[in-house]
């Protein structure tokens, strides 16, 4: 498996649209209601920077179900299971040293679903002065030494994302 849990779409996305796709899974596979995409290397030449998806979050009524799942296609297990007052999260590595792929499990949930993206970059800091109100004031991320901040919904990017230091 890769680091990169996400792929490269073949076709244009409707804007605020996200697949995902594992290096090595099916594409079709059900991770507990979410259909996976074909995978699809990055091509070469787009350039590239030091930033990456760190995590990528899934949202379930269910977390041992929705874990199952991911287990399931993705061959790689649940490596801990935290819990904070009603909220659980579960969280899997997807290959060797990569992308962590957090599951939480609210009451308020009804159906497993892509969540958002935390991208993790050493101009974390830059990134967060440039981006003024759209960004939540920075916070200690759960990892310790980490800070993290959210990126607020009128910045129009379709999906909740946060910025976090490496």
């Amino acid at each position: 498996m890769s680091n990169a849990p996400l792929g490269w779409p073949s076709e244009a996305l409707p804007s605020g649209t996200v697949e995902i796709a594992f290096d090595g899974g099916q594409s079709g596979g059900d991770l507990d209601g979410i259909e996976c995409a074909e995978f699809m290397s990055i091509p070469d030449g787009l350039g590239s920077s030091d930033s990456l998806i760190d995590h990528v979050v899934l949202m379930t009524d269910n977390l041992d179900r929705t874990c199952e799942a991911v287990t399931e296609v993705t061959g790689c297990p649940l490596k801990r299971v935290r819990e904070v007052g009603e909220i659980r999260q579960g969280f899997h590595r997807v290959g060797e040293g990569g992308v962590i792929l957090e599951v939480v499990e609210r009451v308020d949930v009804s159906r497993t679903s892509l969540w958002g993206l935390v991208i993790a970059t050493p101009s974390f800091d830059d990134l967060v002065q440039a981006a003024g109100d759209l960004v939540s004031e920075p916070k200690d991320a759960v990892q310790p030494g980490r800070r993290i901040s959210t990126v607020k919904a009128k910045a129009g990017l379709g999906i909740p994302v946060a910025l976090m230091t490496p």
